[in-house]
């Protein structure tokens, strides 16, 4: 019983992660673009942002729909 609530705690607040990234990634709005790439350090910083924010995007709604499906699947029957 401990170790099914402590996976569907892990589902929840994967999904809450998940959920808060994506809530930061769109409240930064893409700073990227905005940013005097003549500086290689911004460049760098530039590239690894948006490469982040690409693979996330992608990603997110995979991690979103199995947080969900497995707090629903692991959660207290009663």
């Amino acid at each position: 019983a401990a170790r099914r609530r402590a996976v569907h705690w892990f589902f929840i607040l994967l999904g809450l992660a998940a959920a808060g990234v994506f809530a930061g990634l769109v409240r930064l709005n893409s700073p990227y673009l905005s940013w005097d790439y003549r500086c290689p350090q911004n460049v760098v910083a530039g590239v690894l942002f948006q490469a982040f924010e690409w693979l996330f995007i992608r990603i997110a709604p995979f991690v979103l729909l199995g947080s969900v499906a497995g707090a629903c699947l692991t959660r207290k029957r009663g």
